[in-house]
């Protein structure tokens, strides 16, 4: 009882390690540029319009290898925190064993003898300085943080298929107008070479033509062999051999997405799952600080022991022994190992420090280029329908020039491998606002929370 009473003392008067708060970095007020109204979707993809598209993420987020790498992560988190947390409780182990001895005196026949015993033995930790609940909470916190990792390579993984996609839709448009264009210069190039059979045209503008056709045709092989690797990409985002996904259907680019709105720069503290997961990762150095600092401490263990013997085994409860031990152990030299494990624990935080401070810092970063980017690509893409249209009318006025007489070919054929050009031109830099829009949508965290909400 005394024992007891002492034992109580102690937990009374002992205060587990606690780690400092988290400072939070300095943030702006608003981001420099003024985004949309649109409020986007947590599957943002499908604002592009395509079910195929919706299809493959979708199956994507289910069972791509990104992902099955990510969970496989959270289930060793999950174990490890359970492995932790299970030296709060009493350690219990039995025991049984069976002995015979033969004895054989100097004079006299051999003596058999037998054995029986049962045992039980328990021991317990008792966490006086919080360091095992420390090292629990760590461990918790490490499994939050491989939780937001999984978050993160669904929205990592899930922009990635949204941009090898319009990529390849992107490519596959190309190729189409450059059929188109092919076939319009076959036209040309029929009509020159009729108009040099009747000594209407010179030689030299038919020459002059079959270059324009053999310069377009050397931009069609590369976009044959991009298509093929986009096509290859996106089967191993899925984790398919080549050729098994129908990818027909990106064939032509969709319409530009509504301008995300971007909300508030603190809002990305809690949208962001890279963030998240610094964050946690930090609060768990700060644990494993306060572990290390309590190991310093001494440590009450309990022990207890409970064991039948006998010689006969009907009859081995009838003798047994029971005892209850407290030891109280403290390190005195370990050559500073302990000291050491509390400096190398105060580097690992500060390293997390700087780690989350870059890690906000960057989305901020991300979300402010993203809105620029995009609000100038939208003014670019215009910019550049303006030119085509204006290119098209110098065209048809420039034809109709060409047939009165009144005009070189050479100038006409100039207008038309310029609109030719900023036809494919006009291809790309959509394709590319596209992609800057789902960055954005990345970036402001989007993409996520539909597949792996948080616990309500």
């Amino acid at each position: 009882m005394r024992i007891l009473v002492f034992l109580l003392f102690l937990l009374t008067g002992c205060h587990a390690f606690t780690p400092v708060p988290v400072p939070v970095p300095e943030l702006p007020q608003a981001y420099r540029e003024y985004s949309g109204e649109h409020e986007a979707d947590q599957q943002w993809w499908r604002d592009l319009g395509s079910d195929d598209l919706n299809m493959l993420v979708d199956e994507a987020l289910r069972s791509a290898p990104d992902m099955r790498v990510a969970l496989a992560r959270l289930d060793q988190a999950q174990a490890a925190a359970e492995k932790t947390g299970s030296a709060l409780w009493p350690t219990i182990g039995a025991s049984a064993e069976a002995r015979r001895a033969w004895i054989k005196p100097e004079t006299g026949n051999v003596a058999q003898s037998d054995t029986y015993d049962l045992g039980l033995a328990a021991s317990y930790e008792l966490d006086l300085w919080g360091r095992v609940r420390a090292l629990r909470q760590a461990d918790t916190l490490n499994v939050m943080a491989s939780r937001d990792d999984l978050r993160t390579a669904a929205l990592t993984l899930s922009g990635e298929i949204a941009g090898a996609w319009i990529s390849l839709s992107s490519t596959r448009q190309q190729l189409a107008v450059l059929a188109e264009q092919q076939r319009t210069n076959a036209d040309i190039l029929s009509s020159l070479e009729l108009r040099f059979a009747n000594s209407l045209t010179s030689a030299l503008d038919v020459l002059q033509q079959r270059e324009a056709m053999a310069q377009t045709e050397t931009i069609i092989f590369p976009l044959r062999a991009e298509a093929v690797r986009l096509e290859n990409r996106l089967n191993l985002l899925l984790g398919k051999a080549p050729g098994t996904l129908d990818l027909s259907a990106a064939s032509s680019l969709p319409e530009p997405m509504p301008m995300p709105q971007a909300g508030l720069p603190a809002e990305l503290l809690h949208e962001r799952p890279d963030i998240r997961a610094a964050r946690e990762r930090l609060h768990e150095s700060g644990w494993d600080l306060a572990a290390a600092r309590a190991d310093r401490l001494p440590a009450l263990r309990l022990t207890g022991n409970f064991e039948h013997s006998g010689s006969d085994a009907s009859r081995i409860f009838d003798n047994w022994l029971a005892n209850l031990a407290a030891s109280l152990t403290a390190p005195i030299i370990d050559g500073g190992s302990r000291r050491a494990e509390v400096k190398r624990q105060e580097a690992v935080r500060q390293e997390r420090l700087a780690a989350y401070e870059k890690t906000v810092f960057t989305a901020l970063s991300e979300v402010d280029t993203g809105v620029s980017a995009v609000l100038k690509q939208i003014d670019l893409v215009r910019a550049l329908e303006a030119q085509r249209d204006a290119a098209q009318a110098a065209l048809t006025s420039a034809r109709i020039r060409y047939q009165n007489g009144v005009l070189d070919f050479d100038t006409m054929l100039s207008l038309l491998l310029k609109l030719q050009q900023l036809e494919r031109t006009r291809i790309r830099e959509q394709a590319s606002l596209l992609t800057q829009q789902t960055g954005l949508c990345r970036a402001l965290g989007k993409g996520w929370r539909s597949s792996f909400p948080d616990a309500s």
